[in-house]
């Protein structure tokens, strides 16, 4: 069956990602021959720029305010539950202090930081996909992230985190595959887990201990509340990311890493492994076990992100893959593995954009589908219009939405833009 408007939609959104992409190609071969004329001074923050040099002044006595706006449109002209396009936000803001400069207290920082998700969800109204296509989907709701204190000891290799914070901004962190918007490219942990953890778009109480006692070998550890947002996924966002109460039948969840990482040099890169461990009860997923309750469950996870090509040490045109891992208990877990592999290239028509394609494939513990996986690829392509501006054009194929034989492999395809304020 076909549906001319949402393709044509979606020409248009592509047609246009390709006429900013030419344009930037003419600018970069003007500047390299000679000045450009009429090109948009380039500034250290964003659209609103520097308030008259305010903003300045408050980074040099510590205080750094930053906000963007992400949004973006897609739609599903084949395959999936239903066809249709949706629309996702996300507003960030943040606020860093720099405590040193503001109370004199040496190599500490504190950090607030609020979300504001809103639009529809695509993979649950149209596509059925388990994964989620954009790591934007989630309820909507104004919530507080981040209200956390560090302080770092012995010039760095030491320091610890007090508060609420977000355990994907640390854990697991694969930096070439930040460029992709499915979800599954996101937190380290089967997409599927009922692990209630601090991840997008959570925060949860906990202390964080950090130690690299040599340059590039380092350890994590963190202990975090059980339940960082009691009620939200019933779908009653009633508190808004401040859930406080530290309740003993929600559990705790542990997370550990070691890696080894190298930031610095021509070929940057990083291994990690790492695993995280809940506390409280979860049901059997199983289905000759129905009844049976399991007082935790853990899931492990390994990444190897690796730049294997760079023009040049000081440049930022290179070439990058990332190889990740995950695994949960097939008794408490619907999606027992998932794997990824991708590569992500920068400065093909400039010097930051980037193209880059993955593959997933989410495997769900037995009994819990039909096809017992869901698989994906996506092709994704960012441009940076401006210094503060960027443009995605992206394209996913998802194979067995739901890991189920209920709906047809589903064509994603969408545009996503970043403001940064």
């Amino acid at each position: 069956m076909r549906h001319p408007a949402i393709l044509k939609t979606m020409h248009l959104f592509f047609g246009a990602s390709l006429l900013i992409a030419s344009r930037l190609t003419a600018e970069e071969t003007c500047c390299k021959n000679g000045p450009c004329e009429n090109k948009q001074a380039e500034t250290n923050y964003g659209l609103t720029g520097d308030w008259g040099g305010y903003r300045s002044k408050l980074k040099d006595r510590g205080l750094e305010l930053t906000a963007n706006y992400t949004g973006e449109i897609f739609g599903n002209p084949t395959g999936g539950k239903k066809h249709g396009v949706v629309f996702d936000g996300l507003l960030k803001l943040a606020l860093d202090i720099n405590l040193e400069k503001t109370a004199g207290i040496t190599d500490a920082t504190f950090r607030v930081s609020g979300l504001y998700p809103h639009g529809t969800s695509g993979s649950l109204r149209n596509v059925g996909d388990v994964s989620l296509f954009s790591n934007l989907d989630t309820f909507d709701s104004y919530r507080l992230v981040d209200l956390w204190v560090e302080q770092k000891l012995s010039e760095g290799k030491l320091s610890l985190r007090v508060g609420q914070m977000r355990v994907d901004d640390e854990f697991g962190v694969t930096d070439s595959a930040a460029l992709f918007i499915n979800s599954t490219f996101g937190v380290p942990n089967p997409p599927s887990t009922p692990m209630p953890l601090g991840s997008y778009p959570l925060g949860a109480l906990g202390v964080r201990f950090r130690f690299e006692p040599v340059e590039g070998f380092y350890g994590l550890l963190g202990i975090y509340d059980g339940n960082p947002s009691a009620g939200d996924f019933g779908g009653h966002a009633k508190r808004h990311g401040t859930d406080w109460a530290l309740r003993s039948s929600e559990g705790a969840l542990y997370a550990g890493e070691l890696g080894l990482q190298r930031s610095t040099g021509t070929y940057p890169g990083a291994i990690r492994i790492g695993f995280l461990h809940h506390t409280m009860d979860f049901q059997d997923v199983r289905s000759n076990s129905p009844d049976t309750v399991h007082n935790s469950s853990t899931s492990t996870y390994y990444v190897i992100d690796q730049t294997f090509w760079r023009s040049s040490k000081d440049s930022k045109r290179g070439a990058s893959v990332f190889v990740r891992g995950t695994f949960a208990e097939r008794k408490t877990a619907t999606m027992s593995t998932t794997t990824q592999l991708g590569a992500v290239y920068t400065g093909l028509l400039g010097t930051e954009d980037k193209l880059g394609v993955a593959l997933a494939r989410n495997t769900f513990s037995p009994g819990q589908t039909s096809f017992g996986s869901e698989s994906l690829a996506e092709l994704s392509y960012q441009i940076p219009v401006t210094s503060f501006m960027r443009v995605q054009p992206d394209v996913q194929y998802i194979a067995r939405p739901g890991g189920t034989n209920q709906y047809q492999n589903a064509w994603v395809l969408g545009v996503r833009a970043v403001l940064d304020f």
